[in-house]
């Protein structure tokens, strides 16, 4: 039987939250950028939004691809969760902030 991963560190912790958050905003960024200066009829018929997204996608899949099915399936577990628990921790404190 193998042995529980060991759990990660306050610095790993710490490094996932800093990459995670400077990624976010760095391709939010460069997709409103592009998405705001593309004209509307750059891409034909097809959505400005779409097209871009398709884009994006192209040039996340090999990194995607590398990591494999699991890894990458583990992965977007983790942001999502910590999606959520910010948003619950959110809505946790603006709870708190009307009872008070």
């Amino acid at each position: 039987m193998a042995d529980p991963p060991a759990p990660p560190t306050d610095r790993e912790i710490g490094a996932f939250v800093e990459e995670l958050l400077r990624t976010s905003v760095m391709l939010c960024g460069l997709f409103d950028e592009l998405y705001e200066t593309v004209p509307p009829d750059a891409f034909g018929d097809e959505a400005p939004g779409d097209v871009l997204l398709e884009m994006f996608a192209g040039s996340m899949h090999p990194v995607a691809a590398a990591a494999g099915a699991a890894t990458l399936r583990e992965a977007t577990a983790l942001v999502g969760g910590v999606g959520d628990r910010v948003l619950d921790d959110l809505r946790a404190a603006a709870t708190l902030a009307r009872e008070e």
